[in-house]
């Protein structure tokens, strides 16, 4: 360690040369690439990454952290929802193989009335006519060693979410129409990306949040299969965070009108015939054509997949619970809704080889600061993913023989509250079964299999707080219920806590 803190701190010395002779003559000091080789000791490598951090901060070197730089695709017939060029934010890392390419989210719209809706309110969606010319990145994306302590330092892409279809599209506009090829895009930005390095990877992320994620899982397997056909022997996983979508009904149905009050599979249905919607062959192949739909879903999609994908998911997703009771939660009757589609989700996920799944009332993670928070069981989110990464090839996990985890389908389900002592027995048993398969699949101290068994929202301590949606100030999630009209006080009977209890919960 010692030798590692010299070297750091000649290197800083070097740099802050380096940087003075550059500023000199006008050459650029973010030309300058430090590559480290890293242990295979994920814990390690963390530990060092800062260490280093730390010592270049001592000796005054605090760098401008380079950001992504746009460009657009060369082939101009691969457009936005309004015809704009689609595009893609790249920065090249000099010397690194590892590349992550990352798909933005940000809902969807599937007839006429949702995409015009989506014009007027989220126009930047839609179109590319507001992009900037250089993008930051943030979380895994992020260029910062103590951001993001593994992946600082690879080439990273980030693809612009402007054409509205999960990334499933292939439709070209109509006229006066909108063009939806969310599928198209990403391919095209593969066929640029390979004569610029991609080609000699050596390992390649596809990750993507919310409905990113869902397009990692649209799209990861034929862009396995692009890369193999050009001759590269690249390792392809994918990351799919807040993407794990269930099919399941509404609290209670409305008419389907808005992206708010539609169930999610009757979205679909809708939506991937405006889109010219592509799913993975494999998958489709297990449906039939009026049925394709039904790949847009993790938990069915998922047994369909040949390349390895890592699962970030909150079991009470923040975005899923919003359209499931068409607004955030704020009657007695939607603690209940809550609680069952944790259940559900933690279900649906039982199998799935590589998951982090924290009990906690949010959505999205990796694209965020805050990524380095997120713990469950003691075990961190990078940790857990990096503890994938580098563990040998492993095939996803087969759902098939697996009925118990789809969820509830039948329209007429009742949403009920658990006895307390059956739904505790039953989350031990649930967790006694997480530590099998830890020991019996993945025989070492690495962790990539977490799902937590906390009982409710936000019951772990490590979750992130949630945001007052009138000050963007940060707050504990009773005093958001109570802020968006909830009873509190029924809570706490419901619960069978007392006045006094439910104030200290309130406190935090």
């Amino acid at each position: 360690m010692l030798l590692f803190l010299v070297v750091a701190v000649t290197f800083c010395a070097k740099m802050t040369s380096s940087m003075n002779s550059h500023r000199g003559n006008g050459a650029d000091s973010n030309e300058c690439v430090l590559d480290l080789q890293m242990s295979d000791d994920p814990e390690r490598s963390m530990t060092q990454i800062k260490y280093l951090a730390s010592a270049l901060n001592l000796c005054g070197f605090v760098p401008e952290l380079p950001k992504m730089k746009l460009r657009y695709l060369e082939n101009t017939t691969v457009t936005c929802n309004d015809g704009s060029p689609a595009g893609y934010y790249l920065y090249p890392s000099n010397g690194s193989t590892r590349w992550l390419i990352f798909l933005e989210g940000g809902w969807y719209c599937f007839d006429d009335d949702s995409c015009q809706s989506r014009w007027e309110s989220m126009r930047g969606l839609m179109s590319s006519t507001r992009w900037t010319p250089e993008k930051a990145g943030s979380g895994l994306l992020s260029p910062d060693p103590e951001e993001n302590p593994n992946w600082w330092n690879a080439n990273k892409v980030f693809i612009p979410y402007c054409s509205s279809d999960v990334w499933s599209g292939t439709a070209r506009a109509d006229q006066g129409g909108y063009a939806f090829m969310g599928a198209l895009i990403l391919q095209e930005v593969i066929r640029e990306l390979i004569p610029q390095g991609l080609l000699v990877a050596n390992k390649i992320l596809l990750a993507g949040s919310s409905a990113g994620g869902t397009g990692v899982l649209l799209n990861l397997d034929y862009v396995s299969d692009m890369l193999s056909a050009a001759g590269s022997n690249a390792v392809v996983r994918g990351i799919c965070d807040s993407g794990w979508f269930l099919d399941t009904v509404q609290h209670r149905a409305q008419p389907c009108t808005n992206t708010l009050s539609c169930a999610p599979s009757e979205v679909i249905k809708r939506g991937i015939k405006l889109w010219s919607g592509q799913v993975p062959a494999r998958c489709s192949e297990e449906y039939s054509y009026n049925d394709q739909w039904k790949c847009f879903f993790g938990y069915r999609i998922y047994p369909t997949l040949q390349t390895p994908v890592f699962i970030f998911q909150w079991l009470y997703d923040e975005a899923q619970l919003v359209v499931g009771m068409t607004g955030p939660p704020a009657k007695l009757e939607h603690w209940n809704y809550m609680q069952q589609l944790g259940r559900e989700l933690r279900h649906s996920l039982k199998n799935v080889s590589a998951v982090f799944a924290p009990a906690c009332y949010s959505h999205k993670v990796i694209d965020k600061m805050q990524w380095l928070n997120v713990h469950v069981k003691g075990i961190s989110l990078p940790n857990a993913l990096e503890c994938w990464l580098n563990s040998n090839e492993e095939s996803n996990h087969s759902l098939r023989n697996n009925e118990d985890a789809a969820p509830e389908d039948s329209d007429d389900r009742q949403m009920i509250v658990h006895p307390a002592s059956t739904q505790g027995r039953k989350q031990r048993q649930e967790s006694d079964e997480y530590e099998t398969h830890a020991h019996t699949v993945h025989q070492s101290r690495c962790h990539h299999h977490v799902i937590d068994n906390a009982p409710c929202p936000q019951c772990n301590p490590m979750c992130p707080k949630l945001v007052n949606p009138f000050t963007d100030e940060e707050m504990e999630f009773l005093p958001f219920l109570k802020l968006m009209g909830f009873d509190l006080s029924g809570l706490a009977k419901l619960l069978g806590l007392d006045a006094q209890t439910m104030a200290m919960m309130m406190e935090g």
